[in-house]
């Protein structure tokens, strides 16, 4: 076994998440076995009987479940009279202790609110957080939180934010001292509303490295290791982004096909377009865990190949190995910032 290996967790995987659901997480799934992930497959009897006709399928163990969480359904309401669901099958098991995480790529708010509601907040949090690892120029990525699991935000919420996504960003991205930084519509102490300017002053003082403010502009300058904001700006943030990012590479491939000279043009760069295309992608750098619940749950992009869920698995190995929430609860311990 590997030394990634050494400690030994189960780990819950959604085969009926996302937008190529059941064959990509089967795959992901077959191939996190054969590392020797423990992993416990959460799907439809047909889904469970793909796998197993798959070699190594027959040696994972699974919960068939009997429904299914569509991605337009009203995520509470989906929770609640789905009780047979995937996703509510394997949260219920992350709660009984049958399961140390669960990944999904499924829907986000039943996501979110099944976590909040069956596993609960963990002490000392207001409300959980989405995190994800966007691109950046280092090429290794940079922690944006919340991404929308959460709309409002106190000063001490934002603060929460920040302690979670260091302590996240140190043990299961491997970064020493991560870089803190909070978003703000200028770098200036006056620049921000009233709770930016707040969590600003208490980020000041709290046991995580805060470097200070910074504009969206500079989140991929590869300045920042951990970027803090409220989840109504972090979603619009996201977005924008990835509108932005869909409109420019449609752009290009206009562009590039307009006339002779330009499609051969376009053959020449078409490696390049492609590295350009894989680094914008952030659904490569695997899930997005949701901070703040008692218990590790960790949301792969819908569009996730089996590459992306594959690796949704690993950073939900490591943050158990890297018992991520212990360093959450001992640091928000020592705040004294008492959740609502």
């Amino acid at each position: 076994m590997s030394e990634s290996m050494r400690t030994r967790c189960v780990i819950g995987l959604d085969l009926m998440g996302g937008d190529n659901a059941p064959q990509v997480n089967i795959e992901a799934c077959l191939l996190a076995a054969r590392e020797g992930f423990s992993v416990v497959a959460f799907g439809t009897q047909e889904a469970l009987n793909a796998l197993r006709s798959r070699p190594g399928g027959q040696d994972i163990q699974g919960v068939i479940c009997g429904e299914v969480v569509l991605p337009d359904e009203p995520s509470l309401q989906a929770i609640r009279r789905k009780p047979d669901s995937s996703i509510r099958r394997g949260l219920e098991a992350v709660k009984k202790g049958e399961l140390d995480a669960f990944v999904s790529a499924g829907s986000t708010g039943a996501l979110v609110a099944g976590g909040a509601l069956l596993l609960g907040r963990a002490p000392g949090v207001d409300k959980p957080c989405l995190a994800q690892v966007l691109p950046d120029k280092r090429e290794r990525g940079v922690l944006f939180l919340d991404l929308g699991a959460s709309s409002d935000a106190r000063p001490q919420t934002l603060v929460q934010f920040a302690v979670m996504g260091s302590a996240y960003a140190e043990g299961v991205l491997g970064r020493e001292k991560p870089k803190v930084f909070l978003l703000s519509n200028g770098v200036e102490p006056e620049k921000g509303n009233a709770v930016t300017k707040k969590a600003f002053e208490l980020l000041r003082s709290a046991p995580v490295n805060f470097m200070g403010k910074i504009e969206a502009r500079d989140v991929f300058s590869g300045d920042a290791d951990v970027v803090v904001a409220d989840g109504f700006s972090g979603n619009v943030f996201l977005k924008t982004c990835e509108g932005t990012s869909e409109f420019l590479l449609s752009v290009l491939r206009g562009e590039m096909t307009r006339g002779f000279l330009a499609k051969a043009a376009a053959l020449v760069l078409r490696p390049a377009f492609s590295r350009v295309k894989a680094l914008l992608d952030y659904s490569s750098y695997g899930g997005a865990p949701l901070l703040g619940l008692r218990g590790c749950v960790v949301k792969c992009h819908g569009a996730s190949n089996h590459i992306a869920v594959l690796n949704g698995i690993r950073q939900a190995h490591r943050y158990i190995a890297g018992k991520v929430a212990d360093v959450i609860d001992r640091t928000l311990a020592q705040l004294g910032l008492e959740g609502e």
